[in-house]
């Protein structure tokens, strides 16, 4: 009998161990990393910031430019405006969209203060992507009255701009800069049939060259997220409260569930971003689907899509085929014909399909003129036809045209 009630004490005693050591466990914080971040002196992003903000301010400043603006961002509207309209919209900001150029070269870092409740980037955002919508206004201005240098000029530096705001930012950043970027050469994709001059074709070539050597580091800016994933994780320990304060859990409001919570998820996380940047290190045809972790835990769901590195090769892609059209076609300026291989104009990096490692397809014919694509991220060459809003090549090949809403399947370029 004795032996028994030892035992159940013991057992007792055990348990109650153990609740202490949970206890001491779940409130003591997690042991998690966060670099302070350094800016460069006179640091180009905030000066970007500011302009943008100028900007936006400008446009709401009086009816007359809030309804210019509204009309300037809406890119089904025909372009250029009214001539009356035009000059009072570009008087207005035509000087910022001179003054944001002078920063395009200079050291830029994202300011990120790893804070989501308190991070000056939400409020700047929209601003960003404004100015962007006043610069593509003038792009399709441009392109309108046939100044394809102008166009180009204002395109390119504009995707200079979306390089500047995202440099070394995490995820929201990049794809602010992203959409930037989109903003910026939809443009120059929609006419690339009758881009022609050979000095817009000159520029565009110089930007794709440049572009290789100065796009963000998406290395830099997965540690970034990487980090704000560390610190959205201490800001939930410390502040432990309902996910969802409309369907509230009965543990989420007790005295220190949410703190196991919220521990319980930091090893996954941990190894998800070790796996995660191992996957977006490889080159895109190395990589397999079941390279990239799955979580289970309900915090790490949306660590990171899959989708976004694909992204990522879809706008190298993008870019590079820009940079060959524009070398493909000045070598027909210079010499009455197409070259039979890209390996002729021999344009190093510019000429591979981040995809596969290999030349984009490029094929010559006497009478289409010349076609040229990347397989996209299905890695299968589908002969030059793609499918509509496939905006990565997932169901068909990745082309320099724009998909928009219908399919196109006649890819062919002179």
């Amino acid at each position: 009998m004795k032996r028994a009630k030892w035992g159940c004490l013991s057992v007792v005693g055990l348990m109650a161990l153990a609740v202490v050591a949970l206890l001491i466990w779940a409130y003591r914080p997690p042991r998690l990393e966060v670099p302070e971040r350094h800016y460069p002196p006179n640091n180009a992003y905030d000066k970007l910031a500011a302009v943008a903000e100028q900007l936006s301010a400008i446009e709401q400043s009086t009816p007359r430019l809030q309804m210019l603006s509204k009309r300037v961002h809406d890119t089904r509207a025909p372009v250029p405006m009214p001539a009356a309209d035009h000059a009072d919209y570009a008087r207005a900001v035509e000087p910022l969209l001179r003054e944001y150029r002078r920063y395009l070269d200079a050291p830029s870092k994202v300011v990120l203060r790893y804070d989501p409740h308190n991070d000056p980037f939400f409020e700047v955002a929209p601003k960003l992507r404004n100015l962007a919508r006043a610069e593509s206004y003038f792009i399709r201005s441009a392109f309108a009255r046939n100044r394809q240098e102008e166009a180009v000029e204002r395109a390119t530096a504009l995707v200079k701009y979306s390089n500047q705001i995202s440099r070394d930012g995490a995820t929201i950043q990049y794809l602010v800069g992203a959409a930037v970027r989109s903003i910026a050469l939809d443009p120059v994709r929609k006419h690339i049939g009758q881009l022609n001059h050979r000095t817009a074709l000159e520029r565009l070539l110089r930007w794709a060259q440049e572009d290789e050597r100065h796009r963000p580091a998406f290395d830099q800016i997965l540690e970034t997220e990487h980090h704000y994933n560390r610190a959205l994780t201490m800001w939930m320990y410390r502040n432990p409260q309902p996910m969802d304060p409309t369907s509230s859990q009965w543990w989420e409001t007790m005295p220190f569930l949410p703190q196991i919570f919220v521990k319980t998820s930091i090893s996954e996380m941990e190894w998800a971003w070790g796996q995660i940047k191992a996957y977006a290190a490889k080159p895109a045809w190395e990589r397999k689907p079941g390279d990239f972790p799955r979580v289970r835990h309900p915090l790490n769901d949306t660590l990171l899509p899959m989708q976004l590195i694909t992204r990522r090769d879809a706008d190298v892609a993008v870019a590079r085929l820009l940079g060959c059209v524009a070398a493909i076609r000045l070598h027909k300026q210079r010499t009455g014909r197409y070259p039979d291989t890209l390996a002729e104009l021999k344009l190093g990096d510019l000429a591979i399909d981040p995809f596969t490692g290999k030349p984009f397809i490029y094929k010559v014919d006497p009478r289409k003129g010349f076609l040229i694509y990347s397989v996209g991220s299905n890695k299968v060459d589908d002969g030059g036809v793609v499918a509509a809003r496939d905006w990565y090549g997932e169901k068909g090949d990745l082309a320099i045209q724009p998909t928009g809403s219908k399919a196109r399947a006649d890819l062919w370029l002179k």
